[in-house]
């Protein structure tokens, strides 16, 4: 079957939240793993952020507002 010729999109490792840059390797996040955002932002606007970051990701997340290591944050689980 032919490759397509299309290139396979950039996707950056970092996205900005509230002035704060937060690292992340898409490529080692499988589905079902999650990560911790510590943040004020609220699980909505962590999500605008990540929907326009990672736009040509094809993964879909669920996001809920926690407190973690006595942090208050947003906990993001990729589902796909």
């Amino acid at each position: 079957m032919p490759r397509s010729s299309q290139p396979t999109p950039e996707i950056p490792d970092t996205f900005t939240l509230y002035g704060v840059d937060y690292f992340l390797d898409w490529r080692k996040l499988e589905p079902g793993n999650s990560f911790f955002v510590p943040t004020t932002a609220t699980p909505k606007q962590v999500k605008a952020v990540l929907k326009d970051a990672y736009a040509d990701l094809p993964y879909t997340f669920e996001l809920h507002a926690r407190c973690e290591y006595g942090r208050y944050g947003v906990r993001v689980w990729r589902l796909n």
